[in-house]
């Protein structure tokens, strides 16, 4: 289910001017809000998530993806925590605090919305300008991602190199280099590498462009689900020369439009019905995302947090000779555990 989630909302992200998004993050806030939800809107977001699930189908599917994800694990570590802001006037559904407890693990914090001291507490995931007195709740989810690679780059290699943004402009980076056998594949327009963290769980996909600047021709042939489809087919028979620059990207989106694109409508308007969270009408206002990864010699640290607010009303053969993979202009690249997308982001 998540990985159909990941894939569609990858597709959407792909033609925005996105630098780092998590699909896995904001399938579980969708998946707290769908369990608040009833009638029609109930409906749309179940289809956008996971068409064809049945209400306990789709709930223990992110509650134990939740707690999968969570598990601890040699040479990386991944969080994922979930929690809930209420306005201190608010009280929800007993029913529904007890899925977010007992399904996601969600804590629950009472706050005052109208008081600016109270909203700093949460303005480092939400932006103080969109939350209103008339707010009533925040779900909010959080992934943070630490990881060691499995072949760490010799940082005695990294040299000051060349990034080609575009024709005339050019950025000097810091360029690592690592020769090793790795997860691999290509087709007519993007070459795709693996490269695993320790326990050999997570991978990051790096997909590069054979032209230099040929990246919205790749992000306009590749959606979500064939971004997959080419993460099946690499393989790890061939020795790779891999020069990858060492990035650091971070962003906060409104969501808002991006999901009513997926068919999540009515949940932002008068008509939506949230009545298995609550007897008052509730919309969501918004849904706020952000995003962080680094990366350099050692590894990957990451992190990602969704809030949705809601207020009243190919596969290559075999090669002799070690491939190349000089990424030295703009990529897209995904993180990726037991083929869910936890991190999706764009080096430019």
């Amino acid at each position: 289910m998540a990985p159909n989630f990941a894939a569609s909302f990858s597709n959407v992200a792909l033609s925005l001017s996105f630098v780092i998004l998590s699909p896995f993050s904001v399938s579980i806030a969708l998946a707290m809000a769908y369990a608040g939800a009833d009638g029609k809107t109930k409906i749309r977001i179940r289809n956008t998530l996971a068409k064809g699930a049945t209400d306990e189908e789709l709930i223990n599917y992110f509650s134990t993806l939740m707690a999968d994800m969570s598990k601890p694990a040699n040479g990386y570590k991944l969080l994922a925590a979930n929690k809930l802001y209420l306005q201190e006037n608010f009280d929800p559904l007993q029913s529904f605090i007890d899925v977010i407890n007992n399904k996601f693990g969600g804590q629950i914090q009472k706050v005052d919305f109208s008081k600016a001291f109270e909203t700093a507490k949460i303005k480092n995931i939400i932006c103080a300008d969109i939350l209103y007195a008339a707010t009533s709740l925040a779900l909010v989810n959080a992934v943070y991602f630490k990881g060691d690679w499995a072949t760490k780059f010799d940082a005695k290699l990294t040299a000051k190199k060349q990034f080609h943004l575009t024709e005339n402009s050019d950025r000097e980076v810091e360029m690592m280099k690592v020769t090793h056998h790795f997860p691999y594949t290509e087709d007519e327009t993007v070459q795709v590498l693996g490269l695993p963290y320790k326990n050999g769980d997570v991978f990051i996909y790096v997909f590069l462009p054979k032209k230099r600047f040929g990246l919205a021709e790749v992000e306009r042939s590749i959606d979500g689900e064939k971004m997959l489809q080419l993460i099946n087919f690499c393989e790890k028979d061939n020795k790779i020369i891999v020069e990858l620059p060492k990035f650091k990207l971070k962003s906060k989106f409104e969501l808002k439009t991006t999901l009513e694109q997926l068919g999540i409508r009515d949940a932002f308007t008068s008509h939506a019905n949230f009545s298995a969270l609550s007897k008052r009408d509730l919309s969501i206002s918004n849904v706020v995302h952000q995003a962080f990864i680094e990366t350099n010699e050692e590894g990957t640290e990451a992190a990602a947090a969704t809030a949705l607010l809601m207020y009243r009303s190919m596969r290559p053969s075999a090669s002799a000779s070690p491939i190349q993979f000089i990424a030295d202009h703009p990529f897209v690249f995904a993180v990726v555990k037991d083929g869910n997308i936890l991190f999706i982001g764009r080096v430019h």
